[in-house]
């Protein structure tokens, strides 16, 4: 009975782990989905000085989270955006808004895949 008890204690906690995680994940994403896009707006209008701004703090943002995310999601997609991050920031340093803008919708995609991959639903469980 003991057992019993601990092995559904730890389920509980598991599930409930879990949900905080899908929760974390997809606002983190909502919100820096809408940050890189604010971030491709500003590319495509060519404001060079702006775009480097907002760039810093898209990558300080990741930054700060650093430490929560490499704990609980694959390392894949933060050295990903943290590449493709980089990739805008030469983009816009060289004054290319081709291969800005192409970097920044690489980061959305990637954003979106993450949320998908995290997401907790039944179609994962079963």
């Amino acid at each position: 009975m003991r057992n019993t008890i601990i092995a559904l204690t730890w389920v509980i906690l598991f599930i409930l782990f879990g949900l905080y995680i899908d929760n974390k994940v997809e606002n983190f994403c909502i919100d820096y989905t809408k940050d890189v896009q604010e971030t491709y707006e500003v590319i495509h209008d060519e404001n060079w000085d702006e775009a480097d701004k907002k760039l810093d703090d898209l990558v300080k943002k990741l930054e700060m989270q650093k430490d929560f995310w490499l704990k609980v999601l694959d390392h894949q997609y933060y050295d990903d955006l943290n590449l493709e991050l980089g990739l805008a920031k030469n983009a816009v340093y060289c004054k290319n808004k081709i291969r800005g803008l192409e970097s920044l919708e690489k980061v959305e995609s990637i954003l979106q895949n993450l949320m998908a991959d995290e997401k907790c639903n039944w179609n994962y469980i079963f």
